[in-house]
């Protein structure tokens, strides 16, 4: 009797279905620059439209060395350092695939965006509707204007005020007059009566705000969002501080009862001795803390 044996199928043959099943396990920058060089099947493969729906870069290593923060970051050995991306690189490369598929975009909390950087997202990816933007950047006004004036169908904005501390009257302006469907934003950082009073001025259709973890300079600023937002239904205030606290509840039953009235949802820490309340006053001002957390939010149209 003659045994034959069975042949084992060859990955390059694998139903190309069943492959891109399996990449989209991957992150990105795996399929970029891993997957899509294997062979001529695994790059046809790689340009699937499944696969580029949203472009996560949170979970990656994305440290340009022109950050002005990366003496700061621990990197542990020399093996660290070379498995680190340019972050204009893997830009590039992703939107050789990805093409103007993607409809969200999430930078690392650690990537440093400079004008380029910016330039090459907004118009190649021009249809997103979910962007998070990274802790640090150096943007000019121009960049600003181009870049949202292409994003012109963002819903959902997940930022931190570090990202425009430099220009925050211009930049929210530049939102307000580009972004009209913009409903859902979440702030992570310090909140102060500058970037509210632009938020109201420019951002009056917003439906969900949070400000979850921030540090707040007093009650006003939280009113003024409250009172100005007409269409504001979802507030989220959990686990941030207030700078002018000296002692008691973070926010009074007068202004609960206020806010209760104005809106349908306000969100708070209902637990005395919060575990991520004391993590956050013993972290106040970490930037580990706000990446450990920033992805986090009790309104689900804010994690990403």
């Amino acid at each position: 009797m003659v045994m034959r044996s069975r042949k084992v199928p060859r990955w390059e043959n694998m139903d190309r279905d069943i492959l891109a099943k399996i990449f989209e396990k991957l992150n990105v920058v795996d399929i970029t620059m891993g997957a899509s060089r294997v062979c001529v099947t695994w790059f046809l493969v790689a340009h699937q439209k499944s696969l580029w729906k949203t472009i996560n870069l949170a979970n990656s290593r994305l440290v340009d060395f022109k950050h002005p923060r990366v003496q700061n970051l621990r990197l542990d050995s020399q093996n660290v350092i070379e498995g680190l991306h340019n972050l204009r690189r893997v830009l590039l490369e992703i939107t050789k695939f990805s093409g103007t598929v993607p409809t969200n975009l999430f930078f690392n909390f650690y990537s440093f965006i400079e004008d380029e950087d910016l330039i090459i997202a907004s118009e190649r990816m021009p249809n997103i509707r979910k962007l998070v933007l990274s802790q640090w950047c150096t943007i000019s006004e121009n960049v600003y204007q181009l870049a949202f004036s292409q994003w012109k169908n963002l819903h959902t904005l997940i930022i931190s005020p570090h990202f425009f501390l430099k220009g925050i009257v211009k930049f929210v302006r530049v939102i307000g007059e580009n972004c009209t469907n913009l409903t859902n934003l979440k702030l992570s950082g310090h909140v102060d009566k500058y970037l509210t009073e632009e938020i109201v001025r420019y951002l009056p259709k917003l439906k969900r705000v949070s400000m979850r973890c921030c540090v707040i300079d007093s009650v006003q600023e939280v009113s003024l969002v409250i009172t100005c937002l007409q269409n504001l239904t979802i507030l989220n205030l959990s686990h941030c501080v207030l700078k002018t606290l000296v002692k008691g509840s973070l926010f009074d039953e007068s202004f609960i009862k206020t806010a209760t009235r104005k809106i349908d949802t306000l969100i708070m820490c209902s637990k005395v001795g919060c575990r991520l309340c004391e993590d956050r006053s013993r972290a106040l001002g970490s930037d580990a803390f706000y990446e450990k957390h920033w992805r986090n939010d009790e309104i689900k149209e804010l994690e990403f």
